[in-house]
């Protein structure tokens, strides 16, 4: 299996910026923010993975200052970071710039650093519908199946995507907004990633910008 490629598991995903110090939301967990684990701007051009297959028309790399994922045709990708991480908070600014809809982006946490698709998957569409996923031995399955959100903008334009991710609990916000949480607890560490995919005949390309990571903790009275 190539280590940073699904071509046929997109068939399962397409079925169906400041943090306060202590957030709730809606969520039925309260946690705090502790210190800034990565600040990254994507000025250097080598911040994070670089791969290119253009017999496929697949791409991911930092280009003017933004992580840029291209894909077409029944792809998935995605792209790591080497830092490896336990309890975060992630935030990040994602933007779709091509016009097919039925498509998946936004980030990974506690991924396996060896890029084999392990880690848990937060994702938004460009038809407005989040999902909360778990990669695991070569399969993507829903920990919350696709589900239509108001929260997200459509379309061609810019979301900001927050993942929490402290001990198994796992819950996606969207442009300050909660949307959903769910737990699991298989995975307990690894590293940050970002992901984008489209289904068959189409095409997606998404930059990401301002990515911020944050050590988190639940407050004692988060239960």
């Amino acid at each position: 299996m190539n280590r940073r490629l699904f071509v046929l598991f997109f068939l399962a995903l397409a079925a169906g910026l400041a943090l306060t110090a202590c957030m709730r939301a809606n969520g039925s967990r309260s946690f705090e923010i502790g210190d800034l684990l990565l600040d990254e701007d994507f000025t250097s051009s080598s911040a994070w993975e670089t791969y290119s297959d253009p017999s496929r028309q697949i791409d991911l790399r930092v280009v003017d200052g933004e992580y840029r994922i291209e894909a077409h045709d029944e792809v998935f990708m995605w792209g790591l970071n080497a830092q490896i991480q336990t309890d975060v908070v992630m935030e990040v600014e994602a933007e779709q710039l091509s016009t097919y809809s039925d498509n998946a982006y936004g980030v990974m946490c506690r991924a396996d650093p060896s890029a084999d698709g392990d880690g848990y998957y937060f994702f938004i569409s460009g038809d407005g519908y989040y999902t909360i996923r778990r990669g695991a031995g070569g399969e993507v399955t829903p920990l919350i199946q696709w589900t239509p959100s108001a929260a997200i903008r459509q379309g061609q334009q810019r979301n900001r995507i927050r993942a929490v991710c402290i001990e198994d609990y796992l819950a996606l916000y969207v442009n300050d907004q909660f949307v959903d949480e769910t737990h699991d607890r298989l995975y307990h560490s690894g590293v940050a990633g970002l992901a984008a995919g489209v289904s068959a005949g189409g095409d997606v390309v998404a930059t990401f910008d301002n990515l911020l990571i944050y050590a988190a903790h639940f407050t004692a009275t988060g239960s």
